[in-house]
């Protein structure tokens, strides 16, 4: 009775404290992905009694019906903040309203899906003779569940059932025989310690140790930029209040720093940053500085200077870019000092074929070949630049380019050619004696009837012709 009145005053004054919390992470799954907010799963309770468990939805809606009832290794069913509010236990915490109906305990063995209870013992059985937590001891000691499943793994069911599940009723079986007041009051320490700890894994922060430099480095550039707005706009006159810049500065770097995880600013490889992962760092900025504008107003620093954050905003997004070109303009000439030295080539076709050619060697930090010019049929692409390289001219200019340049390879693209330039071109190629390569582009391989398709060792090979 004394462990019923303490869950429910506990559950009562943690969802009223909690409750601008969960109207935060509502409105965030929603504008994450469209569906419920809460998730509502059968679970197996007290005497064998099966009840609805609240969860905030971190999943894609009807993940359940899409496969395996645990979550998986890298789970593709897991949102973007669902991943956030798992890693923080977040996604737990409405469990308190199971609390509050009497459906669950703070402290008590975690409660199982129906289908995996059909699994347990006359002995494991016993673990229902108590209401299940919120808190348990395999949240403690069997807490990176997921880790311990090998990489591949196929039938998660399977070996959850064979491997996982009898060490977590042991566990919980243990405390049903030793269950005491100080008991439960010990593990609920452990766990809240268990959770914070949990939070911060060495193995996972020295995999992902070039993101968390970024994330810092992005921390001194939004301090940075937020500063220089307030000052540009003051005329470089310091306030006399230093704490009416400080509220401020503290709330721009807050949720920027916090739009820029949402939005995926570290989810990409360096190396390869280009126009979607600028498209995603302008959303980042701009949503924080409307954010970071409303709150500070909210904070009652009206008098603070709207303009300040549109001078921030692009300071913003022209410091953090022009830090993600740098780093990846130096990822990509380490990668070049460690490679080949590039051969220069002229890509014949000038049109949509072409461009993604020369693209794909440009952008490509591996490639052993350098475009130096273009070669096209249209007069009036002559002269112009495509991704800062040349149209040299036409097929009569290719001798010239290719001598004038020292050209080893020269890219044909037939998609842009017609007929009589590609044979053309090819005779050229031949009298110059070097190598060149009739390339499919990417549309080209998309398209069913665009190219040659050969079965050899039952296995599909496309055709590519290539002259030496």
């Amino acid at each position: 009775m004394l462990k019923r009145s303490i869950d429910f005053a506990i559950a009562s004054v943690g969802l009223i404290l909690l409750l601008p919390l969960f109207v935060l992470v509502a409105i965030l799954i929603k504008l994450d992905t469209a569906g419920p907010v809460f998730y509502r799963q059968q679970r197996v309770g007290f005497g064998g009694r099966a009840f609805g468990i609240f969860k905030f939805r971190t999943m894609v809606p009807g993940a359940d019906k899409m496969g395996s009832r645990l979550t998986v290794k890298h789970d593709p069913r897991v949102t973007r903040i669902g991943q956030i509010l798992r890693w923080f236990k977040i996604d737990e915490l409405p469990q308190l309203i199971n609390v509050l109906i009497g459906d669950m305990s703070l402290i008590g063995p975690r409660p199982e899906d129906p289908h995996f209870v059909a699994f347990y013992t006359p002995e494991q059985r016993r673990v229902l003779s108590v209401r299940p937590g919120i808190v348990g001891p395999s949240q403690i000691l069997g807490r990176d569940e997921l880790e311990s499943y090998p990489e591949g793994l196929k039938d998660t069911e399977a070996y959850y059932i064979q491997h996982i599940l009898p060490d977590k009723l042991a566990r919980d079986l243990a405390y049903v025989n030793s269950r005491s007041f100080a008991g439960d009051m010990l593990l609920l320490g452990r766990g809240l310690w268990a959770t914070l700890r949990g939070a911060i894994k060495a193995k996972f922060l020295w995999r992902r140790r070039h993101r968390i430099a970024l994330f810092g480095l992005d921390g001194l550039v939004v301090m940075t930029a937020c500063y220089l707005a307030f000052m540009i706009r003051l005329e470089f006159r310091f306030p006399a209040e230093p704490e009416f810049l400080v509220l401020p500065l503290l709330i721009t770097l807050v949720v920027r720093s916090v739009s820029l995880m949402y939005f995926g600013a570290y989810q990409g490889v360096l190396a390869y940053f280009g126009l979607w992962d600028l498209i995603a760092l302008t959303k980042a900025v701009s949503v924080s500085a409307v954010l970071s504008g409303g709150l500070t107003y909210f904070a009652g620093l009206q008098s603070f200077p709207r303009s300040v954050f549109v001078i921030d905003w692009a300071m913003s997004l022209f410091m953090l870019a022009g830090l993600r070109y740098g780093l990846r303009a130096q990822v990509r000439q380490g990668w070049r000092r460690s490679g080949q030295r590039r051969q220069k080539a002229i890509v014949v076709g000038a049109g949509s074929g072409g461009e993604q050619i020369a693209r794909t060697l440009l952008e490509d930090p591996l490639c052993p070949y350098r475009p130096v010019g273009f070669i096209d049929e249209t007069p009036e692409r002559w002269g112009a630049l495509i991704h800062g390289v040349r149209v040299l001219g036409g097929a009569a200019e290719l001798p010239l380019a290719i001598t004038a340049n020292g050209v080893q390879t020269v890219f044909v693209c037939m998609s842009d050619l017609s007929d009589h330039g590609a044979r053309e071109v090819l005779e050229v190629c031949e009298q110059a004696g070097v190598e060149y390569r009739v390339v499919p582009t990417l549309s080209d391989l998309l398209s069913a009837d665009a190219f040659e398709v050969s079965r050899q060792d039952g296995h599909r090979q496309a055709t590519v012709a290539v002259r030496h």
